[in-house]
Parts: structure tokens; sequence; C-alpha cells
């Protein structure tokens, strides 16, 4: 009798204890748009600058929001443009503040080393013309497979080159351009981008969601 009560017990600890560890996990990820079931408007932009031609199409289709098109040399500037996909709704983004990291599962199937990731419309004081938001580098190899990509926070920075999406000065140099808490309260724009490389983009995304979120 004594051994089935410990038994018991100990089945109900691990029970409490998993209910405990999945409410963590759920609470620990804020979802900012799932394309199986979108809050949001998504509107893809191409190259106005000096001619610009790169061309690209964003479309919302089997769950997945589907980011295509090719990146090609600014003739007058002899350098790649961009193409962009970014929300234009003014849909509340859920507060972000508590989290450390975005998180993107997405899949490239194309071979492009241009992906970037931007929030907010942040303009960094002394920063170039056309930089709006915090942006940080979007690393996916390409895969058949959808992969999880998780980028800190702190690679975020509002100021970059508006010519290439490079970083000029980082949050990890200076504090100053570190996402505010102003904006991570609501992001109020998403947009992934290729930019400042040549080539065709070819990227399908499952999520964007924000994590570590309320970590100490």
């Amino acid at each position: 009798m004594e051994f089935s009560l410990k038994l018991g017990f100990w089945w109900l600890s691990c029970f409490v204890l998993g209910v405990a560890a999945a409410k963590e996990s759920q609470d620990d990820v804020i979802v900012l748009e799932d394309f199986s079931n979108p809050k949001h408007t998504w509107t893809e932009m191409n190259d106005p600058v000096m001619g610009g031609k790169s061309t690209g199409t964003f479309t919302i289709d089997d769950g997945l929001g589907k980011f295509e098109g090719h990146v090609v040399d600014v003739p007058f500037l002899h350098a790649p443009g961009f193409i962009q996909s970014r929300t234009t709704d003014r849909v509340v983004f859920p507060d972000i503040s508590t989290c450390r990291a975005l998180q993107v599962v997405a899949k490239s199937l194309s071979d492009y080393d241009g992906y970037r990731i931007s929030f907010g419309n942040a303009h960094a004081p002394g920063g170039k013309f056309f930089a709006y938001g915090y942006k940080a580098n979007l690393v996916i190899d390409t895969s058949d497979a959808f992969v999880t990509v998780t980028i800190p926070l702190t690679d975020f920075t509002d100021f970059w080159d508006d010519a290439t999406g490079d970083p000029i000065h980082t949050c990890q140099e200076d504090s100053t351009y570190c996402p505010d808490e102003m904006t991570l309260r609501n992001v109020k724009r998403l947009a992934v981008w290729g930019e400042g490389k040549a080539g065709h983009v070819d990227l399908q995304i499952q999520t964007i969601q924000a994590v570590g979120c309320g970590a100490e």
C-alpha cells in the first residue's frame, strides 16, 4: 500500500512538472506573425531608388508567406538594390519588451545570402537618410526543410547603411543603437528583405516570433 501511494505521488509530481514546463515553454514565446493564420497585411516593395530594377512578389498561400524575386544592380549605382516585404496595416503587435530574441521558422529554396529582417521605424541620430527601423541579417542556408533561425535582439541596430543594408554601428558597440523599449512594446512594422546582394530570392516563412520572453 505504501509503495503504491509513493508511486502515485511520483506520477502526479511528474505530471505537474510536465504541465508547468509546457506552460513555461508557451509563455516563453510571443508570436508576431503566423502565416497559417495571418494577423497583418503584407505588401511587397521593389527598389525605387535611382531607377532600381529589382523585382519581387509576396503571397500568402498554404500557410506560408512566400517571398520571391530577383535583386539586381541599380544601373546608376552599379550596386545591388533591394526588394522588401513588410506589414502595412495598423494592427497593434504584442509587447515583446521582455524578450531576448526574434525567431524565424522558414526555408530558403535559393542560394541567397542577402536576407535581412527589420522591425519598427526608429531612426538613429546621425543615421542614413532612408535607414528606418532596427535591422539584422537573416542567415538561412538553402534547404528543402524548414529551419528555425534565432536572432538575439542585440544583433539589431537602427544605424545601418541604406545603400547596402549592412550595419554601420552595432548595438554591441553602443546601446544607443539597440532596440528601445517603446519600439519593443509595439514594433508597428515587420519587414523581410533581399538586400545588398544580387541574386534570386525564394524564401518561405511559417512564423516570426519573439522568444526568451519574461526570462530574467
